[in-house]
């Protein structure tokens, strides 16, 4: 009799641990929204550019106006694949006026597009060699205007980075930076794992870099390269001009209640933008740098600041509100599988600060989901 309440009692507290979060979860009520998004940048059936918000409007149990879950593969906009890697694409679409006044949120993912070259490499997503031609890409003018059209009648507006940089044109920049209340420096970033990998590191950018510094590309390692337009290249390697955390994310004081649940200091290792605010936009989160001497000092050379905006919030006249995130916030490494359980999130943001190590998806559980959920449960 001992030996039986021995092992029940250990295999009812495993099913109370269980099936405690499942049951909170079931019981957690639907929210109804529409939810338009835009992603012209998926040459392959991956979805990378906007998976990872597909997954967090599901686990927070958002369904479009039919009560249905939001299905990542077709419920957006943009660029849709073929059925093989190497395919043009099945077919484009635009964002409309009548798409952005019927939603209740626009969320521009990314809009770079899909190239020739793109489709050569394969779902591998190698580099490109050289800039290669546009099969689609770029955000419009008549976009511009329905983005802006749709918050100035009171909607949610959320733009990511490389919405205001090339293949994007003078008109539909200028109209989405005085509506984001943001200018754009023209300078980008990213952070190579291994500078010496040629098939993560675009060939046009080492060419511009060997003909602006008319040197050999040579770097190894760890670093974060910077580049404004194809004239001008900057390189901080870790361990010489940049630390290990060499770009960090850091709330604003005092911390706006959207970004309650988010943490400091998270590592950033994605695609990036440098911007200005505008006087009128509030600046909610900060890119830091953790620079050596060196670095500082080429930074200083560049005229580039050693703090810029992340994520920026600008009130619309007419009541709605707009955020740019400087970054390519939405693009994680993760399943699509979900997980049915009440305060999964939360376990994952938990467990990424006490990794030794935080792995890529570290972001996206301790900074953006928990932004993102305010931002759409707001």
């Amino acid at each position: 009799m001992l030996k039986t309440l021995r092992w029940t009692w250990p295999i009812l507290l495993l099913a109370v641990i269980i099936l405690l979060p499942w049951g909170c979860y079931l019981a957690r009520p639907t929210t109804g929204m529409k939810v338009v998004v835009l992603d012209k940048t998926v040459p392959f059936r991956t979805w990378v550019e906007h998976r990872s918000l597909f997954w967090l409007m599901n686990h927070l149990k958002i369904r479009n106006p039919a009560g249905d879950r939001y299905n990542s593969r077709k419920d957006y906009l943009g660029t849709f694949p073929g059925p093989e890697p190497g395919d043009r694409p099945a077919s484009t679409r635009d964002l409309t006026l009548p798409d952005a006044m019927g939603a209740d949120l626009v969320y521009i993912a990314d809009t770079y597009g899909v190239y020739e070259d793109d489709l050569k490499s394969g779902s591998r997503m190698q580099a490109a060699l050289e800039r290669s031609p546009k099969i689609y890409g770029g955000l419009t003018r008549s976009e511009a205007d329905a983005a802006v059209a749709a918050l100035d009648a009171g909607k949610k507006l959320i733009v990511e980075f490389n919405t205001l940089a090339s293949p994007t044109r003078a008109g539909a920049r200028e109209t989405m930076e005085q509506a984001l209340g943001v200018r754009w420096t023209r300078w980008v970033g990213r952070y190579f794992p291994r500078l010496e990998d040629e098939k993560e590191v675009p060939r046009w950018l080492v060419t511009n870099y060997e003909r602006e510094w008319d040197r050999t590309w040579e770097f190894e390692g760890a670093g974060y390269v910077l580049l404004q337009d194809d004239s001008h290249v900057e390189v901080l390697r870790v361990g010489r001009e940049a630390e290990r955390n060499g770009l960090v994310l850091m709330r604003e004081e005092p911390v706006d209640p959207v970004l309650t649940g988010a943490r400091d200091g998270v590592s950033y290792a994605f695609w990036f933008s440098i911007v200005e605010p505008t006087e009128e936009a509030g600046v909610l989160a900060t890119f830091r740098w953790n620079l050596t001497k060196a670095g500082r000092k080429r930074l200083q050379a560049r005229g580039l600041p050693m703090v810029f905006p992340a994520v920026v919030r600008n009130m619309a006249d007419g009541g709605g509100v707009a955020y740019y995130f400087a970054g390519d916030f939405a693009d994680n490494p993760m399943p699509q599988i979900q997980v049915p359980l009440a305060g999964y999130t939360g376990f994952k943001r938990s467990f990424e600060t006490v990794r030794l190590y935080p792995s890529e998806a570290a972001f996206y559980w301790r900074f953006y989901v928990p932004m993102m959920s305010r931002i759409l449960l707001d």
